[in-house]
């Protein structure tokens, strides 16, 4: 019986190249596989957006630098402590010019991810949370611009000073915001899109917490020429 000719063998060099862009593509996929999801890199963990031109939309009182939004986020031993202030554009300490109602900060779905991990900050300053779809444009949010899923935080505060702080394993990503009260309402500039795999500014979004990533575009360079170094010494071991 006889056998079809064997195909033309890749050599080393061709098959490493081949590996090379299968990677390539697979990285610069990811973003599609996993809805544009982009990590957060630690040089962003200390960060603020405001609306007087530096990434927020806002309305009433809160326009023309009136909102501001400033977090910061630490490690240790693979857990992550979020801390959020809202105020009224100069510093932490600045309140707001409009109560605030409540804020919604974008997570990623199923709800069940998400059970229990804010239940501690329930308190007197905090009245009330809800993790779920917000639809825009539907009530309590007739100004959303898009829908959200997220965790609403209800405020009961009269200082007009916000703060908030919990820890998670989840890793910090990318995402959008929502807020309001009475008529006036703020968001980051870039909601409702998100960045993706290419985005290197990120001033139009805020960091939030999430589960699997795509790296910043600065880290898929790295890799991808730490992948090229590897490859030209293949090539070098191969001649000599």
């Amino acid at each position: 019986m006889s056998s079809q000719p064997a195909g033309p063998r890749l050599g080393a060099k061709s098959r490493l190249t081949r590996c090379l862009i299968v990677l390539a593509f697979a990285l610069l996929g990811v973003s599609s596989l996993y809805g544009d999801i982009v990590a957060v890199t630690q040089d962003h963990w200390d960060e603020s957006r405001n609306s007087g031109g530096g990434g927020i939309t806002a309305t009433g009182d809160w326009a023309e630098g009136g909102f501001e939004l400033i977090w910061l986020i630490t490690e240790d031993n693979g857990l992550f402590t979020y801390s959020y202030w809202i105020n009224g554009g100069d510093g932490a300490e600045d309140p707001l010019h409009k109560d605030l109602s409540h804020w919604i900060l974008e997570l990623t779905p199923p709800a069940e991810i998400w059970e229990g991990e804010f239940d501690s900050l329930v308190d007197t300053v905090i009245t009330e949370i809800d993790v779920r779809l917000f639809e825009a444009y539907e009530p309590p949010n007739p100004d959303l611009p898009g829908d959200l899923f997220g965790v609403k935080f209800d405020f009961n505060i009269e200082d007009g000073t916000y703060h908030l702080e919990f820890t998670t394993e989840q890793l910090p990503v990318w995402g959008n915001f929502f807020a309001t009260g009475g008529q006036d309402y703020a968001y980051n500039d870039g909601f409702p899109s998100m960045p993706d795999g290419m985005t290197t500014d990120f001033k139009n979004w805020i960091a939030r917490p999430d589960g699997a990533t795509l790296p910043e575009p600065s880290t898929l360079v790295l890799l991808l020429s730490g992948m090229g170094v590897l490859a030209g010494a293949a090539r070098f071991r191969k001649k000599t």
